[in-house]
């Protein structure tokens, strides 16, 4: 499991601390690691290269829709959502309330 975001590396080990995911995670990557920020699909497709991994074998899982879902699935990958608030969209077919919910 790996980390892609458009925080920095603090903010990111603080909510993976608060998530209880610190110590669990393999890599993370800034936009400085990977030198475009979401939603560019090139950020997606660059984490994937570091990790020398094809799209089409990670499953992104993230919390914006827009930033996270849409262009991660551009990008060749398989994308779920995490709506943690209900906000929806609602009709989106890979919708998961919790990391709890997700089946791998």
């Amino acid at each position: 499991m790996a980390v892609l975001t458009n925080g920095s590396r603090e903010q990111q080990h603080q909510k993976l601390t608060r998530t209880g995911l610190a110590g669990r995670v393999g890599p993370m990557f800034t936009v400085e690691d990977v030198g475009a920020a979401k939603p560019d699909q090139a950020a997606f497709l660059a984490a994937c290269a570091r990790l020398d991994l094809p799209p089409s074998s990670v499953l992104s899982v993230g919390d914006r829709h827009d930033l996270d879902v849409l262009p991660a699935r551009a990008a060749g990958l398989r994308a779920v959502h995490l709506d943690r608030r209900d906000e929806g969209p609602h009709d989106e077919p890979h919708r998961i309330r919790s990391l709890a919910d997700l089946r791998l």
